[in-house]
């Protein structure tokens, strides 16, 4: 789990994050959604460095996470001299020895069978595409079977077909280890299909909060987004159409109230 209780942070004099409260449960995928600069990776650093962190005597902590924590972000070292395999174990590092245990092979092999490597155990990573090279540093991340595990934008480098395998690789995972996933996303209907929890980042608070049934409204998206937004539910499912505001030079709070008055 997960526990966000008033925190901020600043970069410098500006205030990024502002106050903010939420949880991220086990079992669940939360992601983090919002506007570039919204804060979603600073949130993500602030979530791994709190798990590091000892707690000061006689403070509490901002932000609680209970369990291994696991943690991808969005820049991996590609230029190294590591098989498909061998990145991949890296991920149990923790736990490795002079001698690799039978356990953590298998564990390695597991995940390679899962995210379709195999064939490419033995090729060097710095040989990969960008979408492949993606798929062995989630698999880093997802080997070490953590309790927590932290991806930012993880589907930024794959095709449509392969976003949609990791995630529902992801929840899949998510559900049948009781993990406690949160994801930062851009692409909403990624988030629709595989979200169980957004939190919504804007001016440095949380704008919303919930299942995307509740989240995703024509007002959220004028408001955080500065997009016209046409959103219809079609068997428990919402299909999204996105067009700009008439008038970018206004914001989109003055343009809904324009269109009111005119109507």
């Amino acid at each position: 789990m997960i526990n966000v209780s008033d925190f901020s942070f600043n970069y410098g004099s500006r205030r990024i994050i502002n106050g903010i409260s939420f949880q991220a449960k086990p079992g669940q995928v939360t992601v983090f959604m919002g506007r570039n600069g919204a804060g979603k990776t600073t949130l993500i650093k602030a979530i791994v460095h709190s798990s590091r962190a000892k707690p000061r005597p006689g403070t509490a902590k901002s932000i609680e996470t209970v369990g291994t924590l696991s943690y991808l972000n969005q820049h991996t070292e590609a230029d190294l001299p590591f098989s498909v395999f061998e990145t991949v174990l890296i991920g149990k590092v923790a736990k490795l020895g002079l001698r690799t245990a039978q356990q953590d092979v298998d564990d390695v092999n597991e995940i390679l069978d899962m995210l379709e490597l195999q064939p490419l155990r033995n090729v060097a990573i710095r040989n990969l595409s960008g979408g492949q090279r993606q798929k062995v540093f989630i698999g880093q991340a997802m080997v070490k079977k953590p309790d927590v595990l932290l991806l930012d934008e993880p589907t930024s480098a794959l095709d449509i077909e392969n976003q949609y395998r990791i995630l529902q690789q992801i929840k899949s995972l998510t559900v049948a280890r009781h993990i406690t996933t949160v994801v930062s996303l851009h692409q909403i209907d990624l988030i629709e299909r595989f979200a169980d929890h957004i939190v919504v980042l804007h001016e440095g608070k949380i704008y919303a909060e919930g299942a995307p049934n509740k989240v995703f409204t024509e007002q959220l998206f004028r408001e955080v987004y500065s997009v016209d937004a046409i959103l219809e539910s079609v068997k428990d499912r919402i299909l999204f159409g996105f067009d700009l505001l008439d008038n970018p030079h206004i914001s989109a709070t003055q343009q809904h109230t324009s269109k009111c008055c005119q109507n």
